[in-house]
């Protein structure tokens, strides 16, 4: 059986070597059932009917029964189980479904708000509620919650996650720390119930989306790594939401632009601006004046060109904004 470590960050690489060895005891379900994603059963619906799904309602009973008894560590009935998110579906409700508090859907499977989109996705099921979140977080939420757990949110351990493609991103383990019946407090919930961010423009229409383009000056497919919004010139330009002014410059492509840095540690691009209404180290709340619309640098005429970073990755930011869902 897999010894399940309390948690301490300062000795997490002597305990990490611990677990590794005893995965599939802690997580394997045996099953007599076909479906499985990787080493997880995979549930198809979250309805009676399904085999699975009684099962893993079954084990969530069993789970609450033993936190009640004060059981903890290897004696807690700690299992995984897959989850295709059907259209219809919210975390919301896949997590009432199942009987177990959103905060440990989310935290496990590392969905950042509550508006993050699921459909398609395929979700890690526990049957132990808590908060569950990676040994070494890089996602703000991520690190919001591991500084919860050290904090203290009651006794905490580490597992490891077997990976795959469809449920972690990645096809290797990942080092969890769990801390059962935790929940978010008042600064995690907030954040991850934060309403999506602005409109960057009073007004405004889409004219290019994000990815894959043609190319208006040279006609040939390229990569548009934010949005286009035509609107007329010296139109006022708004921070789609709080932060801090990390970068106000000019290029032959931005022409003059300005980046924010939020307090959720995405940041936000205003490029082709043709005046600047903001200094660096700024901070700024949702819907502060940054600057006016122009055609400045490499454009076809007076629009806003609207960028979302994550970790230094662009995004679509069509999916941080209510008014094109």
């Amino acid at each position: 059986m897999m010894r399940l470590c309390p948690f301490s960050p300062f000795s997490f690489l002597l305990r990490v070597r611990m677990v590794r060895a005893a995965v599939c005891s802690c997580l394997c379900v045996c099953v007599a059932h076909p479906a499985v994603c990787g080493p997880y059963p995979l549930i198809a619906q979250l309805q009676g009917q399904d085999a699975l799904f009684r099962q893993y309602s079954d084990d969530v009973r069993a789970a609450r029964v033993a936190l009640a008894q004060g059981k903890r560590g290897n004696d807690l009935p700690l299992r995984f189980y897959a989850y295709r998110v059907k259209k219809a579906d919210t975390i919301i409700r896949i997590a009432a479904r199942c009987g177990i508090p959103y905060d440990a859907v989310a935290s496990l499977n590392r969905i950042e708000t509550l508006h993050t989109p699921l459909e398609g996705r395929t979700l890690l099921l526990p049957t132990v509620p808590g908060l569950y979140v990676s040994a070494d977080p890089h996602l703000p939420l991520e690190r919001l919650i591991y500084a919860l757990i050290k904090k203290g949110q009651g006794p905490s351990f580490f597992l490891s996650l077997p990976g795959t493609a469809q449920t972690t991103h990645t096809r290797e383990k990942r080092e969890v720390v769990c801390a059962p019946q935790a929940l978010f407090d008042g600064t995690v919930r907030a954040f991850f119930l934060k309403p999506f961010y602005r409109f960057p423009l009073a007004s405004g229409r889409l004219t290019s989306g994000f990815g894959a383009r043609k190319s208006p000056f040279t006609g040939r497919l390229s990569y548009h790594p934010g949005i286009d919004l035509a609107a007329p010139m010296g139109a006022l330009v708004y921070a789609c939401a709080s932060g801090q002014v990390a970068t106000i410059a000019y290029n032959r492509l931005y022409g003059k632009y300005v980046i924010l840095q939020h307090t959720d540690g995405r940041h936000s691009l205003y490029g082709h601006l043709s005046a600047v209404r903001v200094r660096v180290q700024q901070k700024l709340s949702v819907g502060a004046v940054i600057g006016n619309v122009g055609s400045t640098g490499a454009s076809t005429g007076p629009h806003l060109h609207f960028e979302v970073r994550e970790a230094g990755v662009p995004q679509n930011p069509e999916r941080f904004m209510e008014k094109f869902r």
